[in-house]
């Protein structure tokens, strides 16, 4: 979680009674998925390109981007078999993989000397 990210729950913890980001309206939680007044916020702030679900994949990608292990985004997810998480981020992985591997060519090489004695 993010510094700036915590001070927001934070000062809302303050004026929100309970636990969850999205509280349900009867206790417990909302979904993230059709989530109707997160989908108005987005609207509201002029982002008619943006979802629930482009949220959670960006949360995948920047993880996954950032080197975290494949299992840790499964759990996160609440995906009961890393085959789940996998599937959705195969091609990520696999391009930051290839990324990854590619960049090794911008490492200098130092040569290597045989001391003669």
């Amino acid at each position: 979680m993010t510094n700036r990210l915590r001070a927001t729950l934070l000062n809302r913890k303050k004026s929100v009674d309970g636990e969850y980001v999205f509280p349900g309206r009867f206790g417990g939680h909302k979904t993230i998925q059709n989530n109707r007044a997160l989908e108005a916020a987005f609207q509201r702030a002029g982002l008619d390109d943006v979802s629930s679900h482009n949220l959670r994949n960006t949360f995948a990608t920047r993880l996954l981007s950032r080197g975290a292990g494949i299992t840790d985004v499964q759990h996160l997810f609440g995906h009961a078999s890393v085959k789940t998480t996998e599937k959705a981020y195969a091609a990520f992985v696999k391009n930051e993989r290839f990324k990854q591997t590619i960049d090794l060519l911008d490492k200098p090489v130092l040569p290597r000397l045989n001391v003669v004695r």
